[in-house]
């Protein structure tokens, strides 16, 4: 069952067409915007019969409404070689399963969704454009899921920009995010016309279920570079202590781009992400 879940916007919407989201364009009788004088919006449908009358110029005043109008959503995803980590749960699953998601509740908003995948390039076979898509995209899932991650590096997401449009939409940017900072804000700052929200997804494996004691061989996913530690409780509050700074380096860089990360542990859940957006991230 695909799963949905609700966003909410911090900005007015510039499309005409309409949806469900609060926006720029004057039209509908969803959302009051004010009165005005008769002559600078004469539409005589939309008198205000008291506000007339009591004007003390004598002039005729109107009801002014804003419509509703929808948006585009684009799902941005890492397809990198460490996105394919199978842990205690499958990255290639939780990325599978959040984009089917998104691409069902973008349709149930009634807004457009795409999906733009890279690795070192874009990886034009996944390309969904962007449009309404009745019913979601049922083979997203499937197509992700059995996507092989063998990309060495996810610097191919800053050509995936383009592909996004100049008009501002609301963007998921899905990585693990194990690249450098400096890396992460070229990109961000390619993408600061658009609302990101950022989903990180990583696996617990990495970093919490390691061994106190014994031999463990890590593996780096995007070099394929192993390297055989023994491993003892020090070591391993070293590698905790690494993600906790990890995660806090990460936090600080989004906040200051406008939105809190959403951290994706193990499994994707819908419900945490609508209280994510409730919550006014």
């Amino acid at each position: 069952m695909i799963e949905e879940f609700h966003y909410t916007l911090s900005w007015r919407a510039s499309s005409p067409h309409p949806g469900s989201h609060a926006s720029h364009q004057q039209g509908g009788a969803e959302e009051f915007a004010g009165l005005v004088p008769f002559f600078a919006h004469p539409n005589p449908r939309n008198l205000d019969v008291r506000a007339s009358l009591t004007d003390p110029f004598g002039q005729l005043a109107v009801r002014r409404f804003r419509q509703r109008s929808q948006i585009s959503v684009w799902v941005l995803a890492d397809l990198s070689a460490s996105m394919g980590y199978h842990g205690k749960a499958s990255k290639p699953e939780s990325l599978a399963r959040f984009a089917a998601a998104t691409a069902w509740s973008t349709f149930r908003h009634g807004d457009r969704f795409g999906f733009v995948g890279a690795d070192t390039q874009v990886r034009e076979e996944l390309f969904i454009p962007l449009r309404l898509q009745k019913g979601g995209v049922p083979g997203l899932y499937d197509t992700l899921r059995d996507f092989r991650y063998q990309g060495a590096d996810s610097d191919g997401l800053l050509a995936a920009v383009e592909r996004l449009g100049r008009q501002r939409a609301l963007i998921f940017l899905v990585s693990d995010f194990h690249f450098s900072l400096e890396s992460l804000d070229r990109l961000l700052t390619a993408l600061s016309r658009h609302d990101v929200v950022p989903i990180v997804l990583w696996d617990s494996a990495e970093y919490v279920a390691l061994p106190a004691w014994g031999l463990a061989l890590l593996e780096d996913p995007e070099t394929g570079e192993q390297r055989r530690l023994f491993m003892r409780p020090q070591l391993k509050q070293k590698f905790l202590e690494h993600y906790t700074q990890r995660r806090d380096a990460l936090s600080q860089c989004f906040r200051q781009r406008g939105r809190s990360p959403f951290f994706m542990a193990d499994n994707f859940n819908a419900d945490a992400l609508t209280r994510y957006f409730l919550g006014g991230q």
